[in-house]
């Protein structure tokens, strides 16, 4: 993930309509200054912001250059947009911080409860700009503004002073009477500007926030927003990607903020150590981040998230932060105790510490780890040692927040340890190891009781012994508050003990059987998993007996949660187990999984789930926001009319090049994916020509036919490039992020895009022909720090004797959406809406995570970890692809897919939702015979996420970062693969002693090759290699004898490219396009 990019989507408060023309029709102030006047009066300057209407374009660049919005513009006046899209195209701006879409106003197309800020731009048209009859009040929908409105937002309707068509305050309170709904309240006004009225839009009832570490004081992770209901889909996704472990999350006021550790396993993790990240709630924008100190850490009760203020633990005192900016407010410090905080909690108005003199160890871990997974013995030093260094202190203290002043203060002589520091019915518990339990009356700090029992003391930390399970966090938390019982259990130690809270005494205590269950507290039981192989049980508080076994355990250190209708986990084999409390049944997500410290967060009306550090066998990665999905069936969908669009004369297309072999002009080359070209490359290739953007963006992979290269982006644009000079020659704009290359067919370039649409356009000229809305409805959400339809076409577009296909979608559980188009008029031929939810009852299927290609007479497509490769039926669209089974990942999960020889498939690779640097090794790809229900028989070829490239004699491939690359000889693969018995299977290729190779490239020892090319007489590869005592790389296009693997020439390159971003034109030239959407060509 780009850290500087993702503090450009930050968190706003205010939902806004201004209904006026632009400033300077007769207002006397310029566009500057209305933009800057709105953003004071919105008293926030950072979020989603949605601007109806807009002229010129002129207004929406000075609200993005005078705050960190993301701006989406929709206009209903084609010219209006076409302006707009002009003016906004500067500085790197349009797709990265702004876009603008052809839609009428009152059809607002994001996700309930998301948008932040929006502006409507209404009334008398300047003269001289915009073109059409201008926007009126009755083109606006209340109801769609409050639908998308986040909860405690605000909408400001006015007009401004001058305006042609003036909008009286009558006017907008009636408007404002007629189309409000329950609780909503308003105010009219009036300043310089003009005429307004402001509308709240009230919080909903029933949510709950997250302001501890373990939920709230008590220790009891169990949340009690009701507003958050299964079933669930998308509210947005964010990084980072992967994260500094340990970390912990709170939440509250529609925020979340987390506190990422002190170790590093991978590189990839080390811009996060130390790191506190805060982002909005409602739609996953970035607010701040603030560095903590060295070694900071964060797993202990360090935090507090309110709606005003948020605390943080500062050595010897605590830091009050404005929440939603990171501003300081003010430090509380308490002179009368010595030493440093070791542990904070807030209840009714009083801040409880807890302060030691001796300081915790301080000790950020770097450990550059090679490997996907990361090791238990990898820690930093503290885990390890027999007490670890973090959280006792001798000093209890209780201040005042309101009236600043400390109510009381208590030491001990012996040390209490903090993740055993739990509070409840105005009475604080407290564990000193090898001393005794007590407990203080929370109002005056008094002694109410101290158990010295030596048994009680035994029973606390008796080491474990047979306990299944990984060790676990030793920073963990393991004291749990109820009304009668305080109940004990740490991670390696034997027992769970249970003693009264009215006295200390002894209960009960019961043998755990894994190292690290949790406690919960529901609905007067206690919830555990200590039955047979760490099952969940349910047990009487007093007495420890069972009542019930919920029949799902727990896995590995990942916290177990609750909410009204739900316990969380983490799943077997991985994944997301969700008991539901309703039903009684037990239902696996492997989609994703709880992050190791956090579990699944519940916490304004959403689930938080995530970010981890591991690559394990998911189908996403970073964060994810979930809401309840109501109502929405995945079958539900606009008619055709409102999905397909046909441009005037959309059936003539200006002459373009005929396509011949040695173009490239898909992805990959062709429809089997093998990165190959029948072109012959020069014996010494030269530099032509370097393209540059004017502004830097993440590409595609590139395309070419004829004289033109074709790639798009992260910014939503497609881009030809003349392929002898350099130049641009067209560009096309869209609304969404842009995944794969276009496909070049008969004149025309087919690109899907991130807003969930297929466009079809004229080759020769980008203009547009026709364009087809295959998500279902229009829904945008944050994703990955991009606003985008909940269903992107990110599988690109494969054409077909006539027929285009295409698959939106991100999860199965959100829906995924497959069509084949008349690639001429864009008509649907046939459409799968339900592949997503081949189990109805999981919502568990199909997830469109990768490229399309054909074979068999079915179209393929990486279908995400439960089903993968998915097939579907070319006459019908008939998914006929296997069970889903438990929902539990079982599949390849990979983004790649081709054919080889007709009746073979490779696939694997990388996962589409994650880092595209090769740092380290977590894909595998497979190579398969299609067989008659599927995939037959399948071989694990190596690991990584560099996909090989082929042709019907020769197979390039590489077996992970590192690796030197090797080619065998495609029959031969294809041979082993059809006599290989099933242990054979299960073997890497590398490991098969009946696979000879053709050769190894020893000549690339000690660098990464990143992709590959098979030419008609040179094998292509770019290399990365680390500079000598350095954290950069050097990057070098290199040509190798396809007989000998010996290298022919070599070309350095300026910068770094990303897997799969070369090709070979038509006439031979190589195109490499570098990481920051800049191009080059030798020839």
């Amino acid at each position: 993930m780009d850290k500087q990019r993702i503090f450009l989507l930050t968190y706003s408060a205010i939902f806004l309509v201004i209904m006026a023309e632009t400033a300077s029709a007769g207002s006397g102030k310029s566009d500057r200054e209305l933009a800057h006047h709105l953003l004071t009066k919105a008293g926030t300057s950072r979020g989603l912001c949605s601007l109806l209407g807009c002229e010129d374009g002129t207004l929406a660049l000075e609200l993005v250059r005078g705050s960190r919005f993301f701006l989406y513009v929709q206009d209903s006046r084609p010219a209006v947009v076409a302006a707009a899209q002009k003016t906004l195209d500067v500085d790197g701006l349009y797709g990265t911080r702004v876009l603008v879409e052809r839609k009428p106003l009152d059809s607002l197309a994001f996700a309930d409860n998301t948008v932040d800020l929006v502006l409507a731009q209404l009334g008398s048209k300047s003269a001289g700009r915009g073109t059409g009859a201008p926007h009126k009040l009755k083109d606006l929908s209340l109801k769609q503004i409050l639908r998308v409105l986040r909860p405690g937002g605000k909408a400001i309707i006015g007009t401004v002073k001058g305006a042609e068509q003036q909008l009286t305050q009558k006017q907008l309170s009636q408007w404002i009477y007629k189309h409000r709904t329950e609780n909503t309240s308003f105010k009219l006004g009036q300043d310089a500007f003009g005429k307004w009225v402001e509308i709240t839009k009230p919080q909903p009832k029933g949510t709950d926030s997250w302001s501890h570490w373990e939920h709230g004081p008590d220790n009891n992770p169990v949340s009690t927003d009701a507003v958050i209901k299964a079933p669930y889909r998308s509210q947005w996704l964010g990084g980072p990607l992967y994260t500094a472990m340990p970390a912990i999350t709170t939440a509250a006021g529609g925020r979340i903020f987390t506190a990422l550790g002190h170790i590093a396993h991978h590189r990839r993790e080390e811009s996060w150590l130390n790191t506190l990240l805060a982002r909005n709630g409602y739609n996953g924008t970035f607010l701040w981040s603030r560095k903590l100190p060295d070694g900071y850490l964060v797993h202990r009760s360090a935090f507090i998230a309110t709606e005003d203020c948020f605390y943080m633990i500062e050595s010897d005192g605590c830091l009050r932060l404005d929440p939603e900016t990171g501003r300081e407010i003010d430090r509380i410090s308490i002179p009368e105790i010595e030493g440093e905080w070791k542990y904070i909690a807030l209840q009714d108005g009083v801040l409880y510490v807890l302060t030691g003199t001796v300081k915790d160890s301080s000790e950020t871990t770097i450990v550059r780890s090679k490997h996907s997974h990361w090791s238990w013995g990898e820690l930093s030093p503290g885990y390890y040692q027999a007490k670890v260094p973090w959280g006792f202190g001798t000093t209890l203290a209780a201040y005042d927040i309101k009236r600043k002043k400390v109510l009381w203060q208590h030491s001990e002589d012996k040390q209490l340890d903090s993740r055993a520091l739990v509070i409840g019915g105005d009475k604080i518990f407290f564990y000193c190891p090898g001393a005794h339990t007590g407990c203080l009356d929370g109002l005056s700090g008094q002694v109410i009781w101290r158990n010295k029992n030596p048994e009680v003391i035994h029973l606390i930390e008796e080491p474990g012994r047979g306990l299944k399970s990984t060790p676990g966090f030793r920073t963990t938390c393991y004291c749990l508050y109820t009304p009668e019982v305080i109940f004990f259990q740490a991670q390696t130690r034997m027992n769970v003990v249970a003693i009264s809270s009215r006295d200390g005494k002894l209960l009960w205590t019961r043998k755990k059987t894994t190292n690290n269950p949790n406690m919960l507290y529901v609905n007067g039981k206690l919830i555990v998993g200590i039955g047979p192989g760490g099952s969940t049980l349910v047990l009487e508080p007093l007495t420890g007996e069972t009542v019930k076994d919920l029949g799902f355990t727990k896995r590995s250190c990942a916290r177990l949660t609750a909410t009204p209708d739900s316990f969380f986990c983490r799943g077997w084999p991985e994944g997301l187990t969700r008991y539901d409390r309703n039903a009684k049944i037990v239902l696996f997500n492997g989609a994703l999984r709880p992050a190791c410290n956090d579990g699944v967060i519940a916490a304004n009306g959403l689930l938080y789930i995530g970010p981890w550090l591991c690559d394990c066998n998911l189908s996403l990665m970073g964060t994810s926001g979930l809401c309840s999905a109501g109502d929405f069936r995945v079958a539900e969908q606009d008619p055709v009319s409102q999905r397909l669009e046909v441009s005037k004369e959309s059936s003539s297309v200006a002459p373009f090049p005929k396509i011949i072999e040695e173009d490239w002009p898909t992805y990959r080359g062709d429809n089997s994916r093998s990165a190959c070209s029948a072109a012959t490359v020069p014996a010494d290739p030269k530099s032509l020509w370097t393209y540059r953007a004017s502004a830097s963006y993440r590409p595609s992979a590139p395309a070419s036919a004829g004289e033109l290269v074709f790639l798009c982006g992260d910014d939503g644009k497609v881009r030809a490039i003349d392929g002898n000079t350099g130049n641009l020659k067209w560009s096309f704009v869209t609304a969404g992020p842009i995944a794969q290359p276009p496909t070049v067919w008969k004149g025309r370039a087919y690109v899907g895009s991130g807003d969930g649409v297929v466009y079809c356009l004229e080759a020769a000229t980008g203009r547009l022909l026709w364009r087809f809305r295959v998500a279902p409805v229009e829904r945008r959400i944050m994703t990955y720090d991009r606003l985008c339809s909940a269903w992107p076409v990110e599988s690109g577009v494969l054409v077909q004797d006539g027929v285009a296909y295409a698959a939106a979608g991100i999860i199965d559980y959100d829906g995924t959406y497959v069509y084949a188009l008349d690639a001429k008029t864009g008509k649907p031929i046939w459409g799968n809406t339900t592949s997503g939810h081949l189990d109805k009852l999981l919502r568990k299927g199909v997830s469109a995570q990768g490229v399309l290609t054909i074979a068999g007479n079915r179209l393929w497509m990486p279908g995400g970890n439960v089903i993968s490769p998915a097939c579907y039926n070319l006459q019908d669209g008939k998914c006929l692809s296997r069970a889903v089974g438990n929902g539990s990942p079982r599949a390849n999960r990979g983004e790649e897919i081709g054919v080889l020889m007709e009746d073979y498939l490779i696939f694997g690779g990388r996962l589409r939702y994650s880092g595209l640097r090769n740092y380290v090794n977590p894909g595998i790809f497979s190579a398969a015979k299609i067989g008659r229900d599927g995939v037959g028989k399948a071989m694990h070829i190596g690991f990584g996420k560099i996909a090989p490239a082929w042709s019907s004699e020769t197979f390039v491939m590489a077996d992970g970062p590192r690796s030197l690359p090797v080619c065998v000889d495609s029959a031969a693969l294809i041979d082993h693969l059809e006599k290989a018995g099933p242990s054979d299977l299960r073997r890497q290729v590398r490991h098969a002693g009946t696979l000879k190779r053709r050769w190894t490239a020893k000549d690339l020892a000690d660098s990464d090759a990143v992709t590959f090319v098979v030419a008609k007489n040179t094998i292509i590869t770019v290399l990365e290699k680390q500079r000598p005592r350095s954290l950069s790389s050097i990057w070098t296009l290199v040509g190798l004898d396809p007989k000998t693997g010996k290298v022919v020439w070599t070309k350095k390159l300026p910068s770094a490219t990303l897997p799969g971003d070369i090709l070979v034109d038509r006439l031979g030239r190589i195109i490499v396009v570098y990481e920051d959407g800049s191009v080059s060509c030798f020839g």
